[in-house]
């Protein structure tokens, strides 16, 4: 498989969450972190940075889903970031590549 690290998504998903965009590149730097330090770690620090628990965890739930379908339910079908990654999908199945 192909792993997609895309700054429109989580740009999207932070500004459908209510993130304020001076926490932006704060937020940007912790969540580019998921995958070295433990999830409880990047939660206590997101929530240090000064975002809602509920707000943390709806952030986390979606950028740790590997679904296309969970980004599109909250982000809706028209987002740019849902019809990129669709089409980057579609190509990569076009060519064989899962």
């Amino acid at each position: 498989g192909i792993k997609v690290n895309s700054r429109l998504v989580i740009t999207e998903v932070l500004t459908e969450l209510g993130v304020p965009e001076d926490k932006f590149a704060a937020t940007c730097v912790l969540v580019d972190k998921l995958e070295k330090v433990p999830l409880d770690a990047i939660q206590d620090d997101l929530t240090e940075l000064g975002l809602e628990r509920d707000v943390v965890e709806k952030l986390l739930e979606v950028l740790t889903n590997n679904s296309l379908e969970s980004l599109s339910s909250v982000l809706g079908a028209e987002s740019n970031a849902v019809k990129q990654l669709t089409e980057l999908f579609d190509l990569c199945e076009a060519y064989g590549i899962q």
